[in-house]
């Protein structure tokens, strides 16, 4: 079964449907423009695939923005983040979870694709990036229809080879070492270095749980970690931060008070004026106002 964070998130979709065999799940969902959407921490290796709309990936060390026609493969212990659609459009996506020991029985299975000496070390920021062709639309058209069969749903083999179907895609492409390569960084367990994860999300919506699930640490560790560190509490220093920036792009940008609220990692605008207004004892258009031009 699909744990219980994943399903309620999904569950929030205006549609979502779920193929499933031996713990790994395909998902098929789509949002509407209007809904206000959760982050969600991901336990699982993930490859997402935007057909429609744009959203964000968070890994430790970067923060990747997607629109429709592009995938990513993404290392666990990471998070989606639904960034703000364009208007009238909406989101879709596909969107496929693999454990561990699926990779692994993959690598050990297809070794004879690539010759040792074709892996290297990559610094892939915990993720792979990547354009749809025509041999991905093909794959994801046959996919598609799997999901209207909710009467008679396909036989788990069947499932299962569509996961080992689209990492051969990868696999025989041409960057294939690459993806290769970025499959064996996978299962490396390392540990995520606080102060890149925090630098890289510094002005992103992710609050200090996301923070604390994206540096491998329970909340109490991160925020104890952090203060070390920082000298302050992470909710109070990211507020700081985020307002700064907020202030500076008031100054120097002609963007309008929507744009630099979600610019600066805020996720409401009159949550973000409340704010500004404590802090600088103005409003964010008046601040702008006074400044001489």
């Amino acid at each position: 079964m699909i744990n219980k964070e994943l399903k309620t998130y999904f569950e929030k979709a205006d549609e979502y449907r779920v193929l499933e065999t031996n713990n790994q799940f395909l998902i098929q969902y789509s949002i509407a423009e209007s809904k206000e959407r959760d982050r969600i921490f991901i336990k699982d290796h993930m490859l997402m695939f935007v057909l429609r709309g744009n959203l964000g990936v968070a890994t430790p060390n970067y923060f990747y923005k997607l629109e429709a026609g592009e995938a990513i493969f993404v290392k666990k212990g990471s998070i989606i983040v639904c960034e703000k659609l364009k208007h009238g459009d909406q989101l879709e996506c596909m969107l496929g979870l693999l454990t561990d020991d699926f990779l692994k029985d993959f690598m050990n299975k297809n070794k004879r694709m690539i010759s040792p000496s074709e892996l290297f070390d990559v610094k892939s920021l915990g993720a792979y990036q990547f354009f749809m062709d025509k041999w991905m639309d093909a794959y994801i058209n046959s996919v598609l229809p799997y999901f209207e069969l909710t009467t008679s749903p396909p036989v788990n083999e069947l499932i299962f080879h569509k996961f080992e179907e689209l990492l051969l895609l990868l696999v025989s492409g041409q960057e294939r070492s690459y993806f290769m390569s970025f499959l064996k960084e996978c299962l490396v367990e390392e540990k995520s270095h606080i102060d890149e994860v925090i630098q890289t999300n510094m002005y992103t919506s992710l609050n200090v749980d996301h923070l604390a699930h994206l540096s491998n640490l329970s909340l109490s560790q991160f925020k104890r970690e952090f203060k070390k560190r920082y000298k302050d509490s992470p909710a109070h220093w990211l507020r700081t931060k985020r307002l700064e920036y907020a202030s500076h792009l008031l100054i120097t940008t002609n963007k309008n008070i929507n744009e630099i609220c979600y610019d600066s990692g805020f996720n409401n605008t009159s949550h973000f004026c409340r704010l500004f207004q404590e802090n600088y004892k103005t409003s964010p258009l008046k601040f702008r106002q006074q400044v001489p031009t």
